[in-house]
């Protein structure tokens, strides 16, 4: 069985029906305790590294759709 919507008759979604395999699986995960370590951005140093991006004019990209809202 796969996941069904279910539709208005606007054509809007409303609801779903989830196989009670998937709906298992997705609670356990959402059980498991939450990383209640402190933020470390160490960890994430060097992630765009190889995506081939340049980083400034990304930067500058973020920062100025910071200042327009």
């Amino acid at each position: 069985m796969q996941v069904q919507y279910v539709y208005d008759e606007q054509g809007r979604k409303t609801s779903v029906i989830v196989p009670i395999s998937l709906w298992q699986k997705v609670s356990r995960r959402k059980n498991t305790a939450p990383d209640t370590s402190p933020f470390d951005p160490a960890r994430y140093r060097g992630i765009y590294r190889n995506l081939g991006i340049d980083i400034d004019r990304e930067l500058q990209a973020l920062r100025q759709e910071w200042e327009r809202v």
